[in-house]
């Protein structure tokens, strides 16, 4: 009896054994199900993903959509978002039709824009102001709106040291976006001789100024520049000497007649002109004739170029200190210019003479069309003559390279590469070195200027620059207000009245 109940109890318990292992793998079958359910492919997660991210694009093409609608309606209507007129309505279309006066506007996404009398915006070009909107006046020189509040535009303005300067010379500050620069600001005799205040006014009252588009270019009218009809067929390269029939660019007026630099695209740019005259000649721009355009022009302050990096860098974050891609550099590699793109060709070399030679930049005697690769090009003695076809140097075979190995290297005209274009701004890294209305009576390498004599600062750099070392925000202070160069020209600001 006993023995049966034992086999009774042993056999519940393997009943009870086997229902909970039985138990136990549903649970596990229920449990698989229940995940794969939730997580697997086509799970609820993953069903919940797939619907949030097909709302999500769907939201994204109805807010694209309805945006798009918004856009056609303000061109429609021809007002922005707030009740402004629309940039698009300002075109000058093929007749070039400019205001008649002063205009507030907007872009599409509500950012204004102060158009002034005497210019239309170039409407093909673009509309949107973080894209660089351009305007154009009836002689064809183009500005480009650099939005600014007056916060942003103070933040540059200089003081004795600013957090842009580095502290030894020649270094990169620290930080996400570096400046290249110079210490000498350390000293309190620098300054700015742009008329700061009513600069400031300005940006305060219209939200931002116009820079030139390109590089202060040559004017039909003068005397030194290659479409003057009397020089179209020599293109001879004018220098800062007079001898040998050479004229002087080094001037702000002619006969009589001031002169006027140009905005434009293909243009010689002015070269061998000194800081104190690329001051007086872009205020001459809008003197005159086109004092009754709504802007005041000048030679642009370095408060503005600093202004002009910040906002180019929205672009291109690393502008500042990385501007090998945006501009011609003594280095520049893998870009040519385009066919009949108007250029000199410069030779570094050793000239001979009776006993000695002296080594250094021979500057081209005449500008070419055609197309040439940017950057160094090493030429031998072996090419003979053809080391100087691209430029017709004077006296050229007495040029040798027993010392330095020759090399070539191009100044091109403004705008030549779009690729050297940013926010519809060209060549401020890069070509030419570009005076400002800084000054001081301490240089770079902390010498003190003679009695009454004074330095100026030239910003970016140039065709015989290295690109690591003269990014877009390089700032120099070497040269003083009456020095002249082939590698350095300028580049005029208006403010709008």
């Amino acid at each position: 009896m006993k023995e049966r109940k034992q086999m009774t109890e042993r056999k519940e318990r393997g009943i009870t054994l086997i229902a909970l292992v039985v138990t136990i793998i549903v649970l596990i079958i229920l449990a698989t199900v229940s995940i794969n359910m939730v997580v697997g492919e086509n799970g609820l997660i993953k069903k919940a993903e797939q619907a949030r991210d097909a709302y999500e694009e769907s939201a994204k093409r109805e807010t694209e959509g309805l945006n798009t609608m918004l856009e056609e309606m303000m061109k429609e209507t021809g007002v922005g978002p707030h009740g402004l007129p629309l940039v698009d309505t300002l075109g000058g279309g093929t007749s070039n039709v400019v205001l008649e006066s002063t205009v507030d506007a907007e872009d599409v996404n509500g950012n204004k824009i102060v158009v002034p009398r005497g210019f239309f915006v170039r409407t093909d070009i673009g509309t949107k102001v973080n894209d660089g909107i351009v305007i154009e006046d009836k002689q064809g020189n183009q500005f480009v709106w650099v939005p600014c509040t007056e916060e942003q535009y103070k933040k540059h303005v200089y003081n004795t040291e600013i957090v842009d300067d580095a502290q030894e010379s020649n270094c990169t500050d620290s930080g996400n976006n570096p400046w290249k620069t110079y210490y000498y600001r350390k000293w309190n005799d620098w300054k700015e001789e742009s008329n700061v205040e009513t600069n400031t006014k300005s940006v305060k009252e219209n939200g931002g100024f116009y820079v030139a588009r390109f590089e202060a270019g040559v004017p039909d009218n003068a005397s030194f520049s290659v479409n003057n009809e009397s020089n179209k067929e020599t293109m001879p390269y004018y220098t800062d000497s007079n001898s040998n029939g050479n004229k002087s660019k080094n001037v702000s007026q002619e006969n009589g007649t001031k002169l006027k630099p140009v905005s434009k695209q293909g243009m010689q740019a002015w070269n061998y002109i000194n800081q104190t005259n690329a001051v007086e000649v872009s205020k001459n721009m809008y003197s005159g004739a086109e004092s009754s355009y709504g802007v005041t022009s000048q030679l642009i302050d370095g408060i503005a170029w600093d202004r002009t990096v910040d906002w180019l860098g929205e672009s291109y974050s690393k502008i500042a200190s990385e501007s090998t891609q945006y501009g011609n550099y003594y280095n520049t590699t893998g870009v040519t210019l385009p066919q009949n793109t108007l250029y000199a060709q410069h030779v570094y070399a050793t000239v001979k003479s009776e006993k000695t030679g002296t080594t250094g930049w021979v500057v081209a005697n005449k500008y070419r069309r055609g197309s040439r690769a940017l950057g160094k090009v090493n030429l031998t003695e072996n090419d003979g003559t053809n080391k100087y076809v691209a430029a017709d140097y004077i006296n050229g075979n007495n040029y040798t390279s027993e010392s330095y190995t020759l090399s070539g290297i191009v100044e091109m005209s403004t705008g030549a590469i779009s690729n050297f274009m940013l926010k519809n701004i060209y060549d401020m890294a890069g070509n030419m070195y570009e005076w400002t209305t800084e000054t001081g009576h301490h240089n770079t390498s902390s010498s003190i200027a003679a009695t009454d004599a004074k330095y100026a600062v030239f910003r970016g750099g140039s065709f015989i620059s290295v690109n690591t070392d003269a990014p877009v925000s390089l700032r120099r202070g070497s040269h003083g207000t009456n020095s002249l160069f082939f590698d350095i020209g300028f580049r005029v600001v208006l403010y709008v009245k």
